[in-house]
């Protein structure tokens, strides 16, 4: 005689009380159940870059998958070019939203690669890619490539102010918008520390109409300032009229010469470490960041 066992229907008899549940079954479950969250952490914590074992983890109830979970799905990329697949579009969060991985992710990044079409834009958003996209209420960490900030403006809240309690750190590549209009995206997020920026190489093409913001919220601004070929002398202006000046305490200033006066002013009092580079051949912050971006150099 042989006898199958099956996750599903195990799970199944389990949460409808069927008595024919084997007991060694039951009794395994039972105990793995009965462990405590804490040595439950212990035994997950070395496996963090182990994908394939961190999901058989998940699955074998429900408070290691509440621990490996964060794991799993702490960092969502979209409209990363994959081989074979659709990109550029909120449709595969569909099957997440009302899930607990939303809950779990820290860290999203919208990709827009150049030989790419501008995707992340308000008209190429449903009601129901807003629903998915509001559901990331825990975000830490947000990335944003080619992000037409302008197309979002009035009601740029609508899209981001739900991550306004928890975001700590933004790096916006390639922006497009006027100095004032990145001010006032900035301004979203009240707990915001380290920025990264790299401004285009090139001006766009699409005129950018300009008009009076109110600002949102004084940022913290207390991490790590990160620019590269960054001119835009009245963001910061503005930025620090909003928050009573800059606190930042890292400093990585490529070509930026024209704000370099007015941000070593301003964190004065607050500043430890500081790279400036005139002239140099590192790295965007596309690529400081890891993820392999280019930008044309001038």
């Amino acid at each position: 005689m042989v006898s199958v066992w099956h996750r599903g229907k195990a799970k199944a008899n389990r949460l409808l009380g069927n008595v024919n549940t084997p007991p060694e079954t039951r009794t395994a479950h039972e105990s793995t159940c009965r462990i405590p969250f804490e040595i439950v952490e212990m035994i997950i914590a070395p496996l963090t870059s182990d994908c394939k074992t961190l999901k058989a983890c998940s699955l074998t109830c429900r408070s290691w998958y509440i621990v490996a979970a964060p794991h799993l799905y702490h960092t969502l990329s979209l409209g990363q070019k994959v081989p074979g697949k659709n990109h550029g579009e909120l449709k595969p969060l569909y099957g997440l939203y009302g899930g607990r991985v939303p809950l779990v992710v820290k860290e999203i990044r919208v990709w827009q690669p150049r030989d790419t079409r501008i995707w992340f834009v308000p008209l190429r958003l449903s009601r129901r890619d807003l629903r998915c996209w509001s559901a990331f209420a825990n975000v830490q960490t947000l990335t944003l490539q080619r992000m037409q900030i302008f197309r979002f403006i009035p009601g740029i809240e609508r899209y981001f102010k739900h991550f306004s309690p928890t975001l700590r750190s933004i790096t916006l590549i390639e922006p497009c918008c006027t100095p004032r209009q990145l001010s006032y995206f900035l301004s979203l997020f009240s707990n915001l520390d380290d920025i990264a920026i790299e401004l285009p190489s090139h001006s766009p093409n699409t005129t950018i109409p300009d008009t009076e913001l109110v600002p949102f919220s004084a940022p913290k601004l207390r991490g790590q300032l990160m620019l590269y070929q960054f001119s835009w002398v009245e963001t910061w202006t503005h930025l620090i009229a909003l928050c009573g000046g800059l606190r930042f305490r890292y400093m990585d200033l490529h070509w930026v010469e024209d704000c370099a006066p007015i941000l070593l002013e301003a964190c004065a009092e607050t500043l430890e470490t500081l790279r400036f580079y005139m002239t140099d051949s590192n790295c965007p912050v596309g690529k400081q960041i890891g993820m392999g971006l280019s930008t044309d150099s001038s």
